[in-house]
């Protein structure tokens, strides 16, 4: 299929909804890339502190699944931006149901994310020799509300990987008013391109406040593995990404194409291989910070974060350019087990870490083991998690409102 890459606007149109399978796939192969490098950390295949890792495997590992969490997160940035983004280019009203808006999102993280938490916090099993519940009420109500990144200690052993709850739960609760400062911005442009130029600068100031905020969070007087460094704006930057691409994608929908999205909707299979290329690239940083997991200063962090941004545009950019898709990727992306996976990948990530706990693999030197030890248990809590809690609670969503339990964006009819 292709598509009109010209740069003619045309008058709005209806719209219905389009499921982007590609999406689903992405989704499902960024989240086994988490459950890989955690197992590769737990296995002392990766570097950390004074401990090598293991050579060039090390190097690998961590170049090539380190932008997992950036692409999930630009993932949520895309999806949920998107609506927002056509209703300002298309000129259609701006009426949106926020009560519907945010009983969707709960009911998306909240009841699996809760099974986890009650598990953790009360369950001998998971306590990990600490002592959770004896925090008091104030310290489980932080954690049940994905508040815990912001005290020091605050994160339950067993959860370690949901600190990013609290950048997705800042970025639920923004978005609204993110959408509605960009519209005013924007609604007074002429054509759907100049409505997206305008768009697109406040999302270039989100990513430079990240950036900035990074280089401090960062820096050697707060220590290593400082809690700001896990704190929301940190990673804003990722999530703009996201959003620039809903821009970029409902600007082209209207017939209002911005490079380099044009050149990328000519050559999707060309732009994954100049990001395979850059990946290849940032395996010979002169930083020397690659194969490890050690918490990177200042210097490290302004040269990594625009190449980790780099990475993740190109990646996502060509699943997002509309009636156009690269035979290769999307032949990749929509396989069955893919596919399958992306729709349980939620669970999986939250139990994933429970899981090395389990196997008690932190220190394990077999990391084939871990990886299929992992991957196998964190699949099957999935898939109870994602039958027993998530599809139920997905069902309630028609109650405030009917949502799709896909990743389904609006797009032009016809």
């Amino acid at each position: 299929m292709t598509a009109d890459i010209g740069g003619d606007s045309r008058p709005p149109r209806e719209t219905r909804g389009q499921y982007f399978p590609e999406l689903q796939g992405i989704r499902a192969l960024a989240v086994l890339a988490v459950i890989t490098i955690h197992s590769a950390f737990a296995s002392g295949q990766i570097g950390y502190g004074d401990q090598p890792g293991n050579g060039w495997l090390a190097v690998v590992i961590e170049r090539f699944t380190r932008e997992s969490l950036p692409i999930l997160f630009a993932l949520s940035g895309f999806l949920l931006y998107l609506p927002f983004a056509r209703r300002t280019i298309e000129g259609t009203p701006q009426e949106y149901n926020l009560g519907s808006y945010a009983w969707r999102r709960a009911l998306r993280i909240f009841p699996a994310y809760w099974l986890l938490a009650l598990v953790a916090l009360f369950t001998p099993l998971f306590l990990m020799g600490q002592e959770q519940v004896g925090h008091g009420f104030w310290y489980i109500v932080r954690v049940l509300s994905m508040q815990h990144v912001y005290e020091a200690g605050g994160i339950p052993g067993g959860m370690e990987s949901t600190w990013s709850m609290a950048t997705e739960i800042a970025f639920y609760i923004l978005l609204p008013v993110f959408a509605w400062l960009f519209h005013r911005l924007a609604a007074g442009a002429a054509t759907p391109q100049a409505k997206a130029r305008r768009i697109m600068v406040p999302i270039f100031v989100i990513v430079l406040i990240g950036y900035a905020f990074n280089a401090w969070s960062h820096h050697p007087s707060l220590g290593p593995y400082p809690v700001q460094g896990n704190w929301p704006i940190g990673w804003f930057g990722y999530l703009a990404i996201g959003m620039a691409l809903a821009t970029l994608s409902a600007a082209a929908q209207s017939g209002g194409w911005l490079a380099p999205y044009r050149l990328i909707a000519r050559y999707p299979g060309r732009t994954w291989l100049v990001a395979l290329g850059v990946i290849i690239l940032y395996c010979f940083s002169p930083m020397g910070d690659q194969g490890t997991s050690n918490f990177p200063p200042t210097e490290i962090v302004l040269f990594n974060q625009p190449i980790d941004l780099l990475i993740v545009f190109l990646l996502l950019a060509p699943l997002t350019v509309p009636d156009l898709r690269s035979r290769f990727l999307t032949g990749v992306l929509t396989l069955r087990p893919l596919q399958y996976i992306g729709r349980v990948s939620y669970a999986m990530f939250l139990w994933h870490i429970p899981s090395i706990y389990i196997w008690n693999l932190w220190g394990s030197t077999n990391f084939p083991l871990a990886l299929l030890l992992v991957h196998g248990t964190a699949f099957v809590a999935a898939v109870i998690s994602y039958y027993a809690v998530e599809k139920p609670a997905l069902r309630l969503r028609n109650k405030l409102g009917k949502g799709s339990v896909k990743p389904s964006t609006p797009v032009i009819v016809g």
